[in-house]
Formats: structure tokens, sequence, C-alpha cells
């Protein structure tokens, strides 16, 4: 019986975290010569998709959706047992610090981060190849608007209020801090914006002349104004359109990041972003 090594993360993980603990998998599974399975769990989290919903199929990764209650029950499973027995077969439950067994299951990022560490300091990140019906969609959007020539901007604003660690968040003086960063990029800036604020994205819109922007619905209403509502499927499939589209971009300016980003990473501008003035895309 050849070593497999299954995986899973947090009911609430979304896809970004997802493909983080994945790709830390994949390294220690490659190196080691092991078989991978993933549990992915139909959540919130990623707005009840199902995994072929929104991903092509990753080389070398078998992918089975479960249920919130099964991932629940998987979970409890990982944090209480030293076993856990999905289907035919039990997997010794990892923890950092043990010692690997032919059939290991790996819950979340701690898990799966002590194991690539086995294998190697740091390790490549698994890019997330979109579904075909995405990826058409995204071709014909890049095309049509030139994405090639033009800046992306990305503005994720981060849940939790003032509370949160991680900016910027959804209060006033984060949204208008991160505004006045990227305005004084010239107003003749193509550009293409991602951003989950319906306030980012007016204006941004309203300060570049040439500005585009996936169509998107702010349903989501907090006291700074309307966000997307990251449990709406539409908006999910949105969001990796615009995943796409960003890594089709000639530079990118990212602010709290996204999926694939270090896959772009030679294409990221760091503040003040005075390079952005001397790129010939900024020029109209």
């Amino acid at each position: 019986m050849s070593n497999l090594l299954m995986c899973a993360a947090t009911p609430s993980s979304g896809v970004r975290h997802r493909f983080a603990m994945l790709s830390a998998i994949k390294c220690f599974a490659d190196h080691f010569g092991y078989s991978v399975s993933m549990l992915w769990g139909v959540t919130k989290g990623v707005a009840f998709c199902r995994f072929e919903e929104l991903f092509a199929p990753v080389p070398g990764v078998c992918v089975a959706n479960v249920s919130p209650e099964q991932l629940n029950e998987v979970a409890g499973w990982a944090g209480q047992r030293k076993e856990v027995r999905i289907g035919d077969r039990a997997y010794r439950v990892f923890r950092p610090g043990d010692k690997p067994a032919e059939s290991l299951f790996s819950w979340d990022l701690l898990a799966s981060g002590a194991l690539a560490r086995l294998a190697a300091p740091s390790w490549h990140q698994v890019v997330a190849l979109t579904a075909p019906a995405i990826r058409r969609h995204t071709r014909a959007y890049v095309a049509a608007h030139r994405l090639e020539a033009r800046l992306g901007i990305r503005v994720r604003v981060e849940e939790g209020g003032i509370s949160g660690k991680r900016k910027p968040r959804r209060v006033m003086r984060d949204l208008e801090e991160t505004v006045r960063s990227l305005v004084r990029i010239p107003w003749y800036t193509k550009t293409f914006i991602a951003t989950d604020a319906e306030y980012i994205q007016q204006t941004l819109a309203s300060h570049f002349k040439d500005a585009k922007f996936l169509p998107k619905k702010f349903d989501l209403q907090e006291a700074t104004g309307r966000y997307v509502h990251r449990q709406d499927k539409h908006a999910m499939f949105t969001f990796l359109q615009e995943v796409d589209c960003l890594c089709r971009c000639s530079r990118i300016i990212n602010v709290g990041g996204f999926l694939n980003e270090r896959s772009v990473g030679h294409k990221i501008l760091e503040e003040p972003y005075s390079e952005a003035e001397r790129l010939s895309l900024v020029r109209s």
C-alpha cells in the first residue's frame, strides 16, 4: 500500500488559505513520495462552492468535496484522536514534532507547515488554475480591455472592524489612508481595479480617467459603507475572474493579498508606488 497524505483546512478558510496549506503539503509529499488527497469543505469560507466549480484539477492531488457537517466531524477527530478513519483507510494524525507515518492526516496550516519544513526550509506555492468557464470569461475581458498594458490594483478590506490586526480594516481611517496612497498615482494611469469595498472602487474610479473593473454587487451594508458579501457564489466567481485578470496586468499593486500573488511577485510594486510614474503603461 502506497504512502498517502490526507489534508483538510478549517471550515472558515478561504481559497487563498486552502492553497497555502496545499502548497506545504505538496512540498512534503513530492519530496518523500506520498500521494495527496484533500477534503474540500463546501462551507461558507468558499461561498459553499464545490472545488470543481472554482478550479481545474491540481496535478497529483485527489480532491473530495465534503459537507460542513462532515468537515466539522473530521475536525473533531483531528483534535482529539491519534487516528482518523476516512473510507476504508486509517490515517495517523500528524502534529508538529511527530515522525511521519505511512498514512498521514494533516489538519490545516500548522500541521502542513511542519510537514513542509521536514522537506525544505521554503517551498513553491501551488498555482490555482481556475475552472474552464471562469478562464473563458477572463480571456475575453483581457482581450477587450488590453489588461497586459494596465496597472492592476487589488485592495482587500479586512472584516473585524477596529479590532482587526490586518489592514486595511473596515474603518474609515484605514480606507482613507489606502485611498490617499493610491491617488498619488497619476490620473491618466490605465488601471484595472479589484476590491471588495464600494468606497474604494468608487473613489479610485473617479480618480483614474481610464479605470476598468468587473461588475459586482456590494450587498453587505456596514457602518463604513457597502462590501462584497463573501458568502455569495456569484461574488466568488467574480473574485476568481479578478485574480486571473490581475495576473495578466503589466504591474500590480497588492493591498491585502489575493490568490496566486506569489506567482506574479515580480510584477508587484511597493509603496509609495513611485515606479508607476516611470512605466509606459501610465501614459494615455
